[in-house]
């Protein structure tokens, strides 16, 4: 064969390996630049093909794990390249340079490469040259280095028409907005760059869900980043994609550690370590033994004088690699480590060696810098020190949360602060102060439903796949209720809901929101008119309640919180297995009676300890954990007393200050009645209740859509809303209300331009919230308070149509005769009605 045809073969082979590189194909890649080759070796006049597949092939090879053998074959290749083709030479060695960790001789190859391609010759090699040597900036702390670049790649990709690289520069850029803590904007661009790569190079997915998993550990979604932790482990192992796989390991490792697993994180911290080892990049492989090392410690029955050594050997490597944000994090263990061994006296000399936090530190390492220098100020005695040292830290995650404006990264957020605030709750309480219990314990909850309520933006794409989302559950509702399978609809649904999450995540925050300051005892007091407040506390597995009432404030200890929460389980289910079923009377008087003894057993283990405190008091109940779950008027104490519950004592005291504020006296008499479809009393329930308000805004039958429903809604004083309801564990802001053509979720609350004062769901379920770490409730009554109601009514169990409609029309008798929420709630419970409902908020 002659050369000409020899070397068109051939280069049409070196494209093919081209285009799965860029894919993310390598082993792919490498078996088409080797037939390539072959075809390149037959003769001597194909030296310029030959070198640029041998090029290509280092790059596709040590992707593969086989790094050794791509330095040999750039060796191999500079010996035959052309002058123009240098600087591509230069490039490829020095991203493999990087990924071995070997990142000054990388800087240094790329500049000499960068200097010497030009936009005009050879635009696909200087872009990707220059978002190669933005990652060296960005491991080398030049945040503003590496974004010039890659904002100089993006630009030149464009100019080009390089879309992928144009993807691949916002997926870049995206990481630089992580680091700088502005996660709505790197999840906006890692959407955008998800739309893309699926259609130009589905090969890096893989790279960009490692991406995004940092991403969600940084906004504190921990499970959600280990979903796409788990695909991304899948497919780097199907593509060979090596660096990406430990990659993946290693921030499956810092989820892990977030979640509170430190047993799990030191098993993928050691295996990612190994996989690092293996592609010879000694810098990350000492970045995962840092993770490593921070879950021995956390698993507790390490001794922490061998995790104190380990820790100064592991800060001076560090140090030696360039990496000294990390040293200080390694010198952070050590300190923790060795007041934990008893030696406060060296951690002190070595935290007082430390710099404070930079402000261009990761959040994880200030706030860690704020708990190691608590630690240490407490284990010397300078209790002040640490007290200021916690608040600092928690004060740094409000602003971090600040920066969010959905509820799903504000509520998530709080994980950050764990450890933070229950040094500062066992302080307080080793204190013995009831004042000092009172504020750690309002400053280590709820505190996302305290900032600013953010509308989200206008998005086109978001609204579209909701509506979708509507009409498929809909549709899905459809076959249920007619026998008729649905597996069929699931993939949709999950991918709509992604979309519409994931839209979401991208709001901005109002970013300048100061901490909140607990209100003082004094204010909570001068509200109470007469109430008493319990706020329930957990130190470890003890719970107790903080009781202030107009005569004192005290603290009582109640017992063990895994049982209390047991107990309201079984209380809960109770209920449920009660609502609507007709059961024999033998059976139903069993149940009757288990009912009365799980009421009996939470009663006695979460409020019989305070009654001596609160007397005949109506209460404002602020529960932690499961207990925000529990229905209170079961519990003998709470049979016709008014009971408020609120997910903090700041949220209450918003609340009563936006009823105090007032509206126009024409807004405040407002009234919305809607009933859903498929209840058979619903209608007749929604007429009832209209009945009783004066120029009440009925929506029934066809007329009650989900938009009918949210413009009626907004602005009223009281919303009633009769419908079959769902709460969505998984992500309760797509919790349901039925109604005609689709349900109304909890995305859509968040369009509200003005919430009605107090909205009353008479429907199953949706008083539940799922409860993260700092007491952050979502669900759907919480994005009613976080929209601007300030009481809501709701269920958190099952109730028969029969009886929800007879407590509603008590209910609202009640609130026309002039009782607040919560007395006409007790006094619609009265006798043998289901206790389910909840009154949250401001009562």
């Amino acid at each position: 064969m002659d050369p000409a045809a020899l070397a068109r073969r051939a280069t049409r082979w070196h494209a093919a390996g081209l285009a799965s590189n860029d894919a993310g194909q390598p082993g792919r890649a490498a078996r088409e630049l080797r037939a390539g080759l072959r075809l390149a070796k037959r003769h001597p006049a194909l030296r310029d093909i030959h070198a640029r597949l041998l090029i290509s092939l280092a790059w596709a090879e040590s992707e593969r794990g086989r790094v050794e053998l791509g330095f040999r074959l750039l060796d191999e290749a500079e010996a035959l390249v052309a002058p123009p083709q240098r600087p591509i030479l230069l490039g490829q060695r020095a991203l493999l340079l990087k990924r071995s960790g070997r990142n000054a001789e990388a800087l240094r190859q790329y500049d000499e490469s960068i200097d010497l391609l030009s936009d005009l010759t050879y635009p696909a090699d200087l872009v990707k040259a220059l978002n190669n040597r933005s990652l060296v900036h960005l491991e080398a702390g030049n945040v503003r280095l590496a974004r010039a670049d890659l904002r100089r790649c993006a630009e030149v990709a464009a100019r080009h028409g390089l879309g992928l690289h144009v993807a691949m520069a916002r997926t870049n850029l995206g990481c630089l907005d992580v680091i700088a803590g502005d996660l709505p904007t790197a999840l906006r661009a890692f959407a955008r760059s998800d739309a893309d790569y699926r259609v130009l190079a589905p090969g890096r997915l893989a790279n960009l869900a490692v991406e995004r998993a940092r991403a969600l550990v940084a906004a504190g979604l921990y499970r959600e980043a280990e979903r796409q932790l788990a695909s991304a482990v899948e497919r780097a192992t199907q593509q060979q994609l090596g660096h990406t796989y430990a990659d993946a390991l290693q921030v499956r490792a810092e989820a892990a550690l977030l979640a509170g697993e430190p047993v799990a994180a030191a098993r993928w911290a050691r295996r990612a370590r190994a996989a690092f080892l293996g592609r010879t990049n000694v810098r990350r492989a000492a970045l995962a033994a840092l993770f490593e090392l921070r879950a021995d410690q956390a698993v507790g029955e390490v001794d922490q004088a061998t995790v104190a050594r380990r820790a100064g050997v592991l800060a001076g490597r560090l140090a030696r690699l360039g990496l000294p944000e990390d040293a200080r994090v390694a010198g952070l263990v050590r300190a923790r480590a060795l007041v934990a061994a008893g030696r406060p006296r060296r951690a002190a000399e070595l935290i007082g060696r430390q710099t404070g936090p930079r402000r261009t530190d990761r959040l994880d390492t200030r706030l860690l810098w704020h708990m190691a220098r608590a630690e240490v100020a407490a284990s010397v005695g300078r209790s002040a020190e640490a007290r200021r040292s916690l608040l600092a830290g928690m004060a740094a995650l409000h602003r971090h949360r600040a920066r969010f404006g959905c509820a799903d990264l504000q509520t998530g957020a709080a994980v950050h602060g764990r450890d933070l605030a229950r040094a500062g709750l066992a302080a307080a309480l080793a204190e013995g102060s009831a004042n000092a219990v009172y504020r750690w314990s309002e400053r280590a909850r709820a505190q996302a439903l305290l900032l600013p309520p953010v509308r989200p933006p206008d998005d086109p794409v978001a609204a579209e796949a909701l509506e979708e989302l509507r009409q498929l559950r809909h549709r899905v509702r459809q076959a249920e209720l007619g026998g008729r399978p649905t597996l069929a609809f699931h993939g949709r649904l999950e991918a709509l809901q992604r979309v519409i999450r994931e839209r979401a995540w991208a709001t901005p925050g109002p970013g300048d929101a100061a901490p909140p300051t607990p209100a003082p005892l004094s204010a909570v007091t001068a509200e109470l008119a007469g109430a008493a407040v319990v706020v329930y506390v957990a130190a470890g597995d003890v719970l107790r309640a903080l009781v202030v009432t107009d005569r004192a404030t005290s603290v009582v200890v109640l017992g063990d919180r895994g049982t209390a929460e047991e107990a309201v389980r079984r209380l809960r289910a109770d209920l449920d297995a009660q609502a609507g079923r007709a059961m024999p009377a033998r059976l139903a008087a069993v149940v009757r009676a288990a009912t009365r003894q799980d009421a009996d057993r939470v009663g006695s283990m979460v409020l019989d300890p305070v009654l001596p405190l609160v007397g005949d008091r109506d209460l404002v109940l602020v529960p932690t954990g499961l207990l925000l779950t529990t229905p209170w008027h079961a519990v003998p104490a709470c049979v016709s007393r008014p009971v408020t519950v609120a997910p903090s004592v700041g949220v209450w005291l918003a609340a009563r200050r936006r009823l105090a504020a007032g509206r126009p006296a024409a807004e405040s008499a407002a009234v919305t009645v809607v009933a859903g479809p498929g209840i058979p009393r619903g209608e007749a329930e929604a007429r009832a209740v209209a009945s009783l308000h004066r120029g009440a805004v009925l929506l029934t039958g066809a007329a009650a859509t989900p938009a009918a429903a949210l413009a009626a809604m907004s602005g009223a004083g009281l919303a009633h809303v009769a419908a079959h309801g769902q709460h969505q564990t998984e992500n309760p802001l797509f919790s349901t209300l039925e109604l005609a053509g689709g349900p109304l979720m909890g995305y859509d609350v968040q369009e509200l331009r003005t919430a009605p004062r107090t909205v009353v769901l008479s429907c199953c379920d949706l008083g539940l919230t799922d409860v993260r770490h700092g007491d952050e409730a979502l669900g759907m009554p919480t994005a009613l308070l976080a929209a601007g109601t300030a009481t809501v009514v709701a269920s958190v169990s099952r109730v028969a149509d029969e009886a929800a409609m007879e407590i509603m029309a008590a209910y609202h008798r009640a609130v026309v005769a002039g009782r607040p929420p919560a007395a006409a709630l007790a006094e619609a419970v009265r006798g043998d009605q289901p206790p389910s409902f909840v009154c949250f908020g401001a009562g």
